[in-house]
C-alpha cells in the first residue's frame, strides 16, 4: 500500500511540475487513493479492447499460404510466426534484417560494441500476437543460444516464454513454456473456447532462431486487434532493462507496462554494456515511437562514466523526436550511502532540469530510489541489484502513472 501511495502522490507532483524529487519522510495518514484505485491498483481497472474480437478476416490453419506452413502432423498445422496472420513486435528492422529476430540493425553491426551486437540477438521485448478460436496450441521454438547457467536467474526467465490471453489492458496469464537444456523445445497451451487474442512474450536472454505455432488444422487464425498506441514505447538501459532477473518474460517491468498501457515495446536493454553509446542513441533516434524511457546508471555507475553521455544521449533522441515524452529514470537498487549512486541520481535530475530550462515541456524524471520499500529494499532483488518479480512490479508501478499521464497529454 505504501508503494501505491507514493506512486499516486508522485504522478500529481509530476503533472504539476514534470519533476519528481525525493521527498522528506512524512506522515502517510492522509491519502489521495480513491476507492476505485483501492480496488484496482495503480494500473486501474483492466479494460478489453472496444473493437470486435471477431472482426476481420480469419483463415483456417490448413488454408494458410503453404510457404508459411512448417509441418502438419497429428491433426495440427504448424505455422511460422512470420505468416501474415501473426504479428511480431519488438524488432524495428525485422524486414530489413531478413526476418531475423535482432534488436539492432544487422547492416550496422560494425558501429556497435561487441557486447551490444551480440546481446541484440536476445529477444527481450519481443512479442508474438494473433487471434484464434483454437482451444489447444503447440509451440515449437529453436534458439540460437541462451545465457544458460546464470545462478541468480531462473531458466524460465532466461530462455522461456509465457502466454497471455485477452485484449486491451485485460490480458491474463495462461502458462509458461519452459525451456530445456537443448536449443529446441516445445510446449502445449490449453485455452478457453471462443475467439481470443493470444500474446506470447519471447525469451529475455536467449535468441530465437525459429518458431512455429501449432493449431488444430480446422481452427482459425487472424491478425490481432490494433493496440491503443500504434507506435511502441522504447526502453534503453542495462541488464535490468533487459529483464534480469524476472522469473519469466511477462513479469519484467517493460512487459508489465506493455499490458497496462496496451502498447508494444522495443527493448534495448544490454546486460552489463549500456554506457550511453552514440551509435545506440542514433539507432534509437531512427525508431518511430510513442515514448522513450531510459536508465543506464547501473552500468555507467559513476559521474565520470554517466556525465559525458547522459545529456547528449537525450539530445540525439529529442532532436529526432521533438514531440514524444522522454522519461529519465534513476536506478532502482539505490544505496544512499554510496556516493556514486547519490551523485548519479543528482546528475540525472540536473539533466532533467537542464532540459526543462531549455524549453522541453515533454520530459519527465522518475526517481528510482522510491521504487522499493526503503526499510527492506533487498526484498525486491535477487542479489542486491537485479529485481525479482516483486521488484519489477514495483518498478512498473512507479513508472506507470508518469508514463500514462505523459502519453495522454501527448494525445
Amino acid at each position: 500500500m505504501k508503494r501505491i501511495l507514493f506512486a499516486v502522490i508522485l504522478v500529481f507532483a509530476l503533472l504539476a511540475s514534470s519533476c519528481a524529487t525525493r521527498p522528506e519522510p512524512q506522515d502517510n495518514t492522509s491519502s489521495t487513493v480513491s476507492e476505485e484505485q483501492e480496488q484496482t491498483g495503480v494500473f486501474g481497472k483492466p479494460a478489453p479492447s472496444p473493437l470486435d474480437i471477431n472482426s476481420g478476416e480469419f483463415k483456417k490453419a490448413s488454408e494458410i499460404d503453404s510457404n508459411y506452413i512448417v509441418k502438419s502432423e497429428n491433426g495440427y498445422t504448424y505455422i511460422s510466426i512470420f505468416a501474415p496472420e501473426i504479428d511480431i513486435s519488438g524488432f524495428p528492422y525485422l524486414e530489413e534484417n531478413g526476418n531475423q529476430l535482432y534488436r539492432l540493425k544487422i547492416a550496422d553491426q560494425s558501429k556497435y560494441t561487441d557486447m551490444n551486437k551480440n546481446l541484440a540477438w536476445n529477444t527481450a521485448g519481443g512479442q508474438v500476437r494473433f487471434r484464434t478460436n483454437a482451444t489447444n496450441l503447440k509451440i515449437d521454438v529453436t534458439l540460437h543460444y541462451s545465457y544458460a547457467g546464470m545462478k541468480h536467474f531462473a531458466p524460465s526467465g532466461i530462455s522461456g516464454m509465457d502466454v497471455y490471453v485477452g485484449t486491451g489492458t485485460a490480458r491474463k496469464y495462461v502458462t509458461t513454456i519452459l525451456p530445456t537444456q537443448e536449443p529446441k523445445y516445445s510446449g502445449d497451451v490449453v485455452l478457453e473456447a471462443g475467439t481470443k487474442e493470444v500474446l506470447i512474450n519471447l525469451p529475455l536472454y536467449a535468441g530465437v532462431k525459429e518458431m512455429s505455432i501449432g493449431l488444430p488444422s480446422d481452427a482459425t487464425i487472424a491478425q490481432p486487434l490494433p493496440r491503443a498506441y500504434d507506435k511502441p514505447i522504447v526502453f534503453y538501459g542495462s541488464s535490468i532493462t533487459q529483464g534480469g532477473c524476472a522469473s519469466r518474460p511477462g513479469t519484467a517491468y517493460f512487459n508489465i507496462l506493455s499490458r497496462a498501457l496496451d502498447a508494444g515495446v522495443v527493448n534495448l536493454g544490454f546486460s552489463g554494456s549500456a554506457f550511453g553509446e552514440t551509435a545506440i542513441a542514433e539507432y534509437i533516434a531512427l525508431i518511430e515511437m510513442s515514448a522513450f524511457v531510459f536508465d543506464y546508471d547501473y552500468n555507467a555507475d559513476t559521474p565520470e562514466k554517466l556525465g559525458p553521455t547522459h545529456y547528449p544521449f537525450y539530445e540525439i533522441v529529442r532532436n529526432a523526436h521533438p514531440d514524444i515524452p522522454i522519461i529519465f529514470v534513476s536506478r532502482c537498487s539505490y544505496n544512499p550511502k554510496d556516493p556514486n549512486a547519490v551523485q548519479c541520481r543528482k546528475l540525472i535530475m540536473n539533466n532533467y532540469e537542464k532540459a526543462k530550462a531549455a524549453g522541453d515541456d515533454n520530459v519527465y524524471f522518475v526517481d528510482g530510489s522510491l521504487f522499493f520499500d526503503p526499510d527492506n529494499p533487498n526484498d525486491y532483488t535477487v542479489d542486491g541489484l537485479h529485481p525479482t518479480d516483486l521488484g519489477f512490479r514495483a518498478m512498473a508501478e512507479g513508472i506507470f502513472p508518469v508514463l500514462k499521464a505523459a502519453l495522454e497529454k501527448n494525445g
